[in-house]
């Protein structure tokens, strides 16, 4: 019996598949699954809040966010009656969405992190100029903020202990070089608040520059592989449809075997945008415990 090249090439592709399986099976290892597990829940977690926290949401907002348009996704793909179809909507809810918008939280991340540049000049300004305390100069800067600083400086134009606010500023900028700062402005607290200044101008400063200088260069680099990763999808969704349009195309990829074909090159698809994402990939920060920094020091100045 003559079989047709593409359910030909499609068995090829559904044999590698569940080779790959096989293997991936052998390799398991439960005792490190289960040692790993509740780290990458816990990783995905600070992931899912850096996110949004970025976007200026909470994380309990952006997960009904991220589940509302899976659903929306998965009942658009179910109106195709093709199983292959409701999973790539399920897939572009829950996977593209977030992908997409990680290009936008980086460059909102990138704009607060020039304005925490911009901020230690202006206390260390404000300090020599206008002969302020190191508390009252952080405390001046956060009364008119640059509109990017607006939300994480908010603790500090309360009345709570300067303390006490630095480590909530610290936790809603979730970045590390708004860590940086609020420790250098805890440690100067506790030695000598005035040597802000010079700690400001010789260390914090150029750290922070050299900070951002990286941050956009990184910026740079992912948006074009972003750029490049939508360009093949759209690539492969155009040749798609094309191919639906002739009679033939449509009866095979309505069958099992279209489907299998549908799904191996989904597969494919995802697999060359996290080898695209490879050639960068981002740095994560590194977080800081500035409360216990904070402890540390009030037990320093008792």
């Amino acid at each position: 019996m003559n079989v047709p090249p593409l359910v030909f090439y499609a068995e090829i592709l559904v044999l590698l598949a569940l080779g790959a399986l096989v293997a991936a099976t052998l390799l398991y290892d439960p005792s490190y699954r289960r040692g790993q597990g509740g780290a990458q829940l816990r990783r995905f977690v600070a992931m899912q809040r850096d996110l949004a926290a970025t976007l200026g949401m909470s994380l309990r907002t952006w997960l009904v966010i991220r589940i509302a348009i899976t659903v929306v996704g998965l009942a658009l793909g179910a109106l195709t009656s093709v199983w292959t179809v409701i999973i790539l909507g399920g897939l572009l809810g829950w996977v593209a969405v977030p992908w997409l918008l990680e290009g936008r939280a980086a460059k909102r991340r990138l704009s607060m992190e020039r304005a925490v540049t911009a901020l230690v000049r202006e206390i260390a300004s404000l300090m020599q100029q206008s002969n302020l305390t190191l508390d009252r100069a952080l405390r001046e800067a956060a009364r008119n903020p640059a509109p990017e600083l607006a939300s994480v400086l908010a603790p500090l134009r309360s009345d709570r202990a300067v303390p006490e606010c630095l480590a909530e500023v610290s936790t809603r900028a979730r970045s590390s070089l708004a860590d940086v700062f609020c420790i250098g402005a805890l440690v100067a607290r506790t030695h000598d608040p005035a040597a802000f200044v010079q700690v400001s101008e010789q260390v914090l400063t150029p750290v922070l520059n050299v900070a951002v200088e990286i941050q956009e260069e990184n910026h740079a680099t992912l948006a074009q592989q972003r750029t490049a990763s939508m360009a093949i999808g759209v690539v492969m969704a155009v040749l798609f449809f094309a191919l639906m349009r002739v009679s033939t195309m449509r009866h095979f990829y309505a069958g099992v075997a279209g489907q299998l074909v549908l799904l191996v090159v989904i597969v494919i698809y995802l697999g060359l945008v996290w080898v695209i994402g490879q050639v960068a990939r981002p740095v994560r920060w590194t977080e800081w415990d500035v409360d216990a920094v904070r402890r540390e020091m009030e037990v320093l100045l008792a």
